[in-house]
């Protein structure tokens, strides 16, 4: 087995030499064959990063590392690997990852990944939906005008007179907001929508 190649106990110790804890987890790839992605969420702190946590894969060989790298991971090596070369790129990864991440309160946005999760909880969004949470996400707290919304999201400069936003909105709230106990997108007529922290 892959994971029988990597030193835990070394690499358990290298993670938290980093100011991280390794947390042992789910590591297949399944578009790999005789790939194990990196079984582990990575916490700093009071801070879990979970969801879209950037996947280092421990191969076999070069094969199947280009397949890892093709099949969606961030990074990869191939067994047997130094434990403190492999938290080093952990390391790397995942400030990387948390440098380009947009997180208003229980909410983080992937702009990389176009994934958003609301505490640890995946949020399947279409793309138009992603778009219009993360410009929301963008300006936290402001309240944002249907007609900014349509001509920056929509790439509209003129009103099509329909409720597109309002019908967009209320998809973002039932897969956002209803799920949970508090909401956190908000609107007030003449005003229009903001995002807060929940």
């Amino acid at each position: 087995m892959i994971l029988s190649e990597v030193e835990i106990p070394r690499l358990d110790a290298a993670i938290r030499a980093r100011g991280y804890a390794l947390e042992i987890g789910a590591a297949t790839c399944d578009p790999a064959p005789h790939v194990a992605a990196i079984l582990c969420r990575w916490r700093t702190g009071q801070t879990i990063v979970t969801g879209s946590v950037p996947r280092i894969a421990l191969t076999i060989n070069s094969a199947t590392l280009i397949a890892a790298l093709d099949a969606g991971v961030c990074d990869a090596v191939t067994v047997p690997v130094d434990p403190d070369e492999l938290a080093a790129r952990v390391d790397a990864r995942v400030r990387r990852h948390a440098a380009s991440a947009v997180i208003v309160g229980p909410l983080t946005l992937d702009p990389v990944a176009r994934t958003a999760t609301r505490s640890g909880t995946m949020i399947a969004l279409v793309p138009r939906e992603y778009a219009l949470l993360r410009y929301l996400a963008e300006r936290p707290g402001r309240f944002v005008s249907r007609g900014e919304l349509l001509e920056q999201v929509w790439k509209l400069r003129f009103d099509p007179g329909t409720n597109v936003v309002a019908v967009q909105i209320s998809n973002l709230r039932a897969k956002l907001d209803r799920p949970f106990a508090t909401a956190m997108i908000e609107g007030r007529k003449g005003l229009g929508y903001r995002l807060i922290a929940g």
